[in-house]
């Protein structure tokens, strides 16, 4: 094996999206380290650039200009991106720790989450803007009849809380701001002129400022201060410092006296070494600096190259955070202030530096660069660790024993009475009842990063045959694929998916019995899935003239997909394919059977044309499809119009041969989009005419928002209207 071919040998997994992190994603990005595995694991799948908030408050920017796409990011830096919220960190044992999905190993650890909100200031009469990410839907909710609250208050008479202030002055005139500090005088660390010159305009913008006010308790109309002071407000937004994670005073981490990361020169964990921490979260030793935005951005390249040093067994790099940040507060829009330890700037031409300096710092996570695939040699450090470059076929890629049975003892696998011998053998001897068995096998390789969502979405397309025939799921035989990386890499990646296939089967009373795991190219799992049918199981043929035609889900997970693989697909809408992905039919299955359904099939990889194909000629009977009528997942359409699909795409447009397109071009996006390959797509059934409305209510209901009638059965033809 080259060296320069280095499976990876440690995990590096970066903690939160913030403004140190996305950069280095990014120089990890332009410059790749082979050996190293990169997660990034976030709450939110677009990371909001702090400096811009007032801005887009204002009016300024929109809600794109001013956050960074993290699933795009990360597929340019080959990174995993996982969209989970962590509960916590285990050092021991080194991994990040969640509230419903198993740990996530590291070797080096870089958290940039961020501070959390005062649990005492949380409440619906009051609104933290840190973090921006949960800050902006409430605040975009509070302004949906076009107008915030007329009476707002605003805690918080720093540079942050006097420039949002006058942002919202400025995009919504009619507010009376107030603004709200504990000290007896704001902006003292501003330039005597600078603050004189905001202090001025709060003036001029009519912004009302009560000093020596620190608030103590915050209820439906009033805030509270100390001595009983009441103000009179409609609701408050919350500008003051931000608390520490909770959970990282429980972590076993050094902390200082609030509950910070405490971290030395190299932004490294004081207690271990292979935990770093940047932004809000961390507290810098001997440098203390106020918690802004401006510092974390100054640690990020820092960040990237200790991460990358620690990791590599090299010497790390000494930072040293800049004693005078510039801080530059906005006007509204079209003005701003500069300050910069005595020195100031005010005017027109400030707020154009400004926006430079903000749009520059955007486009180097937005605009991003087409890679030469060239990865340099694996370190020295790294290079006694690589496997030996034959590896066996056969029985020989199989997974150690020691390795699976580590596995298999976290795997909290329940035991049923029915199951005669089984997990942890390749085959498994079962008891049923009498009646009809019905059998099904599918697996593929990995489409997305995170294995645990993968593991559920496997498990999930499985078992959706046998609810498209009216069978129930009892017992799973898994073969699963792990590709060449170091031993404990191997068993966390077979852990994460084989938890989530679990938690899916567990959740419908299907046991895992056994199963197969073997080493090979890329992360992949199959399952053969057995059930049994308590009535006359559903077909295909089973379509009737005049029945209307009920979609489950929404179409698009192939061009979505695709998208990704390309990092062309915003991350909210990967997110939104993987949810749906990662849900069971077998209510819709009970629905449709209760509706009358004579006939169903899912909607995998042929597509939905391809498989409404299938049942038509199972039937003899024909279609028409009204496409405005189908589902489509968000960005699906705009990927398709923009040449992204499926590379099984051509192959299912075959099928469209058999229609008589309408309305548009047989090759129009649209008309593209039936024939895209789905995956743990909806189940498409024929249903009487009388009970389709009510069935479709009843699915929406029960989970299916999507839920649709596209189309109808014909004695004849196949069409598709546009």
């Amino acid at each position: 094996m080259k060296a320069n071919d280095a499976p990876p040998l440690r995990d590096v997994v970066l903690l939160g999206g913030g403004h140190a992190n996305v950069q280095v994603l990014k120089r990890f990005g332009m410059r790749p380290e082979p050996g190293l595995r990169l997660t990034i694991v976030a709450r939110e799948p677009h990371s909001p650039y702090t400096g811009m908030l007032p801005g887009h408050v204002a009016g300024a920017y929109t809600w794109d200009d001013i956050h960074i796409d993290l699933a795009r990011l990360a597929a340019f830096a080959k990174a995993r991106f996982i969209a989970a919220e962590a509960t916590g960190i285990d050092p021991g044992e080194r991994c990040v720790l969640f509230a419903e999905r198993p740990p996530l190993r590291y070797d080096v650890l870089a958290i940039n989450t961020g501070g959390v909100p005062g649990e005492r200031h949380a409440s619906d009469f009051v609104t933290p803007v840190k973090p921006i990410g949960r800050f902006l839907p409430v605040w975009q909710e509070l302004t949906a009849t076009g107008e915030p609250p007329k009476r707002l208050g605003i805690v918080g008479g720093g540079p942050g809380g006097v420039e949002l202030a006058l942002a919202i002055v400025h995009r919504h005139p009619g507010t009376r701001c107030t603004i709200v500090d504990g000290d007896a005088d704001i902006l003292e660390a501003l330039a005597p002129r600078a603050r004189r010159r905001l202090l001025r305009t709060l003036r001029e913008r009519g912004i009302a400022l009560v000093t020596g006010a620190r608030i103590l308790q915050a209820r439906d109309g009033e805030l509270i201060a100390e001595g009983g002071t009441s103000i009179a407000v409609d609701h408050a937004l919350w500008v003051t410092g931000v608390e520490a994670p909770r959970w990282l005073a429980d972590s076993g981490v050094d902390t200082d006296d609030h509950g910070f990361v405490a971290v030395n020169d190299y932004l490294q964990s004081t207690s271990h070494p292979e935990i770093f921490a940047a932004g809000d979260v961390a507290h810098l030793g001997g440098q203390i600096r106020p918690k802004s935005g401006v510092y974390a951005v100054r640690q990020g390249p820092f960040l990237a190259d200790n991460v990358r040093r620690q990791a590599t067994g090299r010497e790390l790099r000494r930072f040293r955070a800049q004693r005078h940040a510039m801080a530059i507060v906005g006007l509204g829009v079209g003005k701003a202030v500069a300050s910069r330890g005595g020195l100031h700037a005010a005017g027109a031409w400030v707020w154009s530096v400004k926006q430079w300096i903000d749009r520059r710092f955007m486009r180097k996570f937005n605009d991003l660069p087409v890679m030469q695939e060239t990865p340099p040699e694996v370190t020295e450090a790294l290079r006694g660790e690589l496997p030996p470059a034959m590896r066996c076929g056969g029985c020989g890629a199989k997974l150690g024993a020691d390795s699976l049975r580590k596995v298999l003892d976290r795997l909290d696998v329940p035991g049923s009475p029915m199951i005669v011998q089984g997990i942890g053998d390749d085959a498994a001897v079962v008891e049923v009842a009498a009646g009809n068995i019905a059998m099904t096998c599918d697996g593929f390789r990995a489409m997305i990063d995170d294995p645990y969502r993968f593991g559920r979405i496997s498990a999930h397309h499985a078992m959706n045959d046998l609810y498209a025939m009216g069978a129930r799921p009892r017992f799973a035989l898994a073969i699963a694929t792990v590709p060449l990386m170091a031993e404990a890499m191997m068993e966390d990646d077979l852990l994460q998916m084989m938890s989530g296939a679990l938690d899916v089967f567990k959740a419908v009373d299907v046991d895992l019995v056994g199963g197969h795991s073997a080493e090979g190219g890329e992360l992949g799992l199959a399952f053969s899935i057995t059930g049994t049918v308590p009535d006359a199981a559903l077909a295909k043929d089973g379509l009737a003239v005049g029945q209307r035609l009920v979609l489950t889900g929404a179409v698009g997970t192939g061009t979505v997909l695709a998208g990704a693989m390309q990092g062309r697909t915003r991350a909210a809408h990967l997110l939104a394919a993987i949810e749906q992905m990662d849900s069971s039919n077998a209510h819709a299955a009970d629905v449709l059977r209760e509706h009358g359904a004579t006939a169903c099939t899912d909607v995998t990889g042929f597509g939905l044309v391809g498989h409404l194909s299938e049942m038509t000629r199972a039937s003899g009977m024909g279609a028409r499809i009204q496409a405005e009528s189908v589902p489509v997942l968000p960005g699906a359409l705009g990927l398709m119009a923009a040449g992204v699909a499926s590379s099984l795409q051509p192959n299912n447009e075959l099928a469209l041969a058999d229609y008589v397109v309408t309305g548009e071009a047989p090759n129009a996006p649209v008309v593209r989009l039936l024939a895209d390959p789905q995956t743990a797509g909806g189940l498409l059934a024929g249903v009487p005419q009388a009970a389709a409305e009510d069935c479709v209510r009843r699915l929406r209901a029960g989970g299916y928002p999507t839920a649709a009638i596209i189309g109808e059965v014909t004695p004849g033809d196949m069409d598709i209207m546009v």
